[in-house]
């Protein structure tokens, strides 16, 4: 008990010689003799210490009664456990089966329990519920995916950083350079998802710097045993530079940056007068070394479009189809320098050649009437597909290359889903985007114009008070909306025409104002017999629903003769409006019939469990109630203890703590209590002969102190043949006006509970006593703590007059110590005075 002393402390008895040396002069055992004038309160407070030992040991086994006691409330007679016993449906007919034919069966699941499940049947399903979905108009780029490159002397800009190394390290003996890390300014980076990310080098440095940070996360580079993004930072300086903060200084000042980085010139870097030593640079010099003119001016380099794409590849996706294209050859680059940048066909100019030039790979790699390689009325390369449904797309790594043929990662002739708003397929501006994304009255949060449509689409998905899900149908080049729920009335509102919802998710208008790509969900109609030709038609918002306590399920349509509009019909063949479930003509062979039993193997397996925790419980009542103490073994002192082995106090307190609830009045009211069950159950209305019939007996042996017996075969053979006799017996009803686990619940309940409210407001007589962990807030409110900390100031006072007795005769030992001094003193100069 952490607020209580240990009662196993020394009692210091011998420790009255720290205080000074007692008996040099009178040559008497002082401290033997303070122990015996103080052995008279020193067996008081051991005496004390063992009774709080014991009473200790006492909480102990009334809190293991009450741990065994709340445990199986919690297992069996809460209607929250997994294991309770306390509903009567887990011992009815609750494991259906479904009959009838193949090609009905596989349509339709049930569960739950229904007293009409041999009576009721399914004749057939007219239509399943739907959710309602809104469809988008096609979206595809004006001219199929357009670059805006329209010549090869266009220039193109690069940046000096990419690729580059920033490595960190020290300088060991005869300067010899130690690295400790190199983070290498990678084209991309992949997230914790598996994402993968392309870093724009020359998007502006504040874009830059986010990007870097995030890429510094997810590089896997260490500092030591800490991950670089945990010690360093880059952040944006006064003027433009990109800089290094230092996020743990101590870590960080261990090392310094190689001068031979090939990431300093590109970043800007230039030393100022003194401030390096030749043996690497320090963060803080790194910082105040930037040169003044911006990290843009310090990046950026230039080149031709000819140039830079020469020996280049995109990589071109058709369908799903995925091929790695070269966009000029070394051969290639000669043919195309000395063509003219525009020309008079039949000459071909540059950009014209160059398409020309990619056709033939594009033919090789996806054969020929799939992608085509053009220019466009405004003079830039195209590339489209032949097919209105397919789709052909763009990605690499190289962020330059991207930019300078104007394109982005995954740029596409529809919608390209890592791209942002302002693609041209979608053609969305600036100003739409700023109102916000609103569909059923709910703002998306987070939508900006750096959003992509992946991103959209899944802050769409993760809000839960929307009604919807998103999705883009690459197919069909159109954004689809389909509401959560089923049936009936599910309307999608994507508000004002003009709205970016209206953008992305809206249709064309039609003449009574409705959006064309709107189709309302239905109900599902479903056609029930109750047996002697009584026929009921049903809609249902939902395709589960509830059938006179069974909870079907039904996933196809089967059973209902239609027309070629699908609507029902009658003998005759004509079509029926409504649901006239008498004149509907049904496939009597696609019947499904439903069948019940009880669920014999789990809930036997449940209830043995059951009986053999009670049995335990019961046993261990009796064994504490009936074991008499021996009163040759108590606790040890810790003088005892050292005499011993751990094994042998082990056995001791083992055998001294057996009988400390012996004659106990609240355990033996218990066990009295728990014997009485069998008798409650039978004033209860339960007879002896049900009780027998469903396994369950009293125990003979009187010594058993209340045990019951279970017999298993006779219990599954009650499940099988009569579950309602089964479940009134353990939980009331027919005749029983309360249930096994009623009884038994309310026979512990008075000595230990979860719930105060089922006891008058109280826990319990065992925790009112001694506590219970299980209730934090009893363990120091009992009775037994409020004994103990009463034996714990009777300790402390009995120790402050050990202290004070020990004291007084130190002190008297030690005058008469300086008198038999003195008196030796002064016969030693008498004796030399007389010779």
């Amino acid at each position: 008990m952490a607020s209580i002393s240990s009662t196993n402390s020394s009692s210091s008895l011998g420790n009255t010689s720290l205080r000074g040396f007692g008996g040099m002069v009178s040559g008497i055992d002082r401290d033997s003799i303070v122990e015996q004038m103080t052995l008279g309160t020193t067996t008081k407070i051991n005496n004390q210490k063992k009774a709080m030992t014991q009473l200790q040991w006492k909480q102990e086994a009334y809190r293991d009664l009450t741990d065994k006691i709340i445990d199986m409330e919690d297992k069996y007679f809460s209607y929250s456990s997994g294991s309770s016993l306390k509903d009567a449906t887990i011992f009815g007919r609750n494991v259906i089966s479904i009959q009838g034919s193949d090609e009905s069966t596989k349509f339709v699941t049930a569960t739950g329990n229904s007293s009409l499940v041999d009576n009721v049947s399914i004749k057939g399903v007219q239509q399943l519920a739907t959710s309602s979905v809104q469809r988008s108009e096609a979206k595809k780029a004006p001219n199929g995916l357009e670059t805006d490159l329209s010549s090869l002397d266009r220039e193109i800009q690069l940046s000096k950083l990419k690729g580059t190394i920033l490595e960190f390290g020290y300088y060991g003996t005869e300067d010899k350079w130690n690295s400790v890390s190199k983070y290498t300014f990678s084209d991309t980076y992949t997230d914790d998802s598996g994402k993968t990310y392309t870093i724009d080098y020359l998007a502006d440095a504040a874009t830059l710097v986010g990007q870097l940070n995030d890429a510094l996360k997810y590089s896997g580079e260490k500092f030591d045993d800490k991950e670089i993004w945990e010690v360093l930072e880059f952040e944006l300086g006064s003027n433009g530079q990109i800089q290094l903060n230092s996020k743990d200084t101590e870590t960080s000042n261990k090392y310094v940056i190689n001068q031979s980085s090939t990431a300093l010139k590109a970043l800007g870097y230039e030393a100022q007068a003194g401030a390096d030593d030749g043996k690497g640079i320090s963060i803080e010099n790194f910082n105040n070394g930037v040169k003044k003119e911006s990290f843009d001016e310090a990046n950026r380099d230039k080149t031709t479009a000819l140039d830079y794409m020469t020996g280049k590849k995109l990589v071109f996706n058709y369908d799903g189809k995925e091929k790695e294209i070269e966009l000029i050859t070394a051969e290639e680059y000669e043919q195309l320098r000395s063509l003219p940048e525009t020309a008079t066909p039949p000459a071909k100019s540059r950009i014209e050649q160059l398409a020309e030039n990619l056709q033939a790979r594009l033919n090789k790699a996806f054969g020929e009437g799939t992608v085509t390689a053009g220019v466009s009325k405004n003079g830039n390369l195209t590339f489209t597909t032949t097919k209105d449904d397919s789709t052909v797309s763009v990605k690499s790594n190289d962020s330059d290359l991207l930019k300078g043929m104007g394109l982005e990662y995954g740029s596409s002739s529809k919608v390209n889903l890592d791209g942002k708003l302002t693609q041209s397929a979608l053609k969305i501006d600036d100003n739409t985007i700023n109102n916000g994304l609103v569909i059923n009255g709910v703002t998306i949060a987070g939508i900006t114009k750096d959003s992509t449509i992946s991103d959209i689409l899944s802050k769409i998905n993760s809000n839960k008070d929307v009604g919807v899900k998103a999705t883009y149908v690459d197919a069909t080049g159109q954004f689809m909306l389909v509401s959560t729920e089923t049936g009936k009335g599910r309307n999608i509102d994507l508000g004002d025409d003009g709205s970016l919802a209206q953008k992305l998710f809206g249709n064309t208008i039609d003449a009574d104002g409705k959006d064309t790509g709107f189709t309302e969900g239905q109900n599902a109609i479903v056609y029930v017999s109750y047996g002697n030709g009584i026929n009921v038609g049903l809609e249902r918002s939902s395709n589960t629903f509830n059938l006179e306590g069974l909870n079907v399920t039904v996933s196809g349509t089967f059973g209902v003769k239609t027309d070629a509009e699908g609507r029902p019909v009658g003998s005759d063949g004509k079509p029926i409006l409504g649901m006239d479930a008498d004149k509907v003509q049904f496939d009597s062979s696609k019947t499904v019939t439903f069948s019940a039993k009880a669920d014999v193997d789990g809930v036997t397996e449940r209830v043995k469990t059951f009986f053999e925790d009670f049995n335990a419980l019961v046993t261990e009542v009796g064994t504490q109630v009936r074991t008499r103490p021996d009163s040759s073994y108590g606790p040890l002192t810790d003088e005892q203890k050292a005499e011993m082995d751990e094994t042998s106090i082990e056995n001791w307190e083992k055998k001294a703590k057996q009988g400390l609830l012996y004659g106990d009045s609240a355990v033996r009211d218990l066990s009295a209590s728990i014997e009485g069950i069998f008798t409650r159950m039978m004033q209860n209305g339960a007879s002896y002969e049900d009780l027998k019939a469903i396994g369950i007996t009293y125990s003979e042996d009187y010594l058993d102190g209340g045990t019951l017996v279970f017999d298993e075969s006779k219990f599954r053979q009650a499940m099988e043949s009569d579950p309602d006799k089964v479940a009134n017996i353990f939980t009331g009803g027919g005749g029983v006006s309360k249930g096994l686990t009623d009884v038994v619940d309310e026979t512990f309940c008075p000595y230990a509970t979860r719930y105060s409210s089922k006891n008058g407001n109280s826990y319990g007589r065992f925790i009112e006593i001694a506590g219970s962990e299980k209730k934090p807030t009893s363990l120091l409110n009992n009775e037994i703590y409020k004994q103990l900390k009463e034996m714990e100031e009777t300790i402390a006072s009995l120790q402050e007059r050990l202290k004070t007795e020990q004291d007084r005769y130190i002190s008297q030992f030690t005058t008469m110590e300086s008198l038999i001094s003195q008196m030796n003193t002064q016969q030693s100069y008498l004796s030399q005075i007389t010779g």
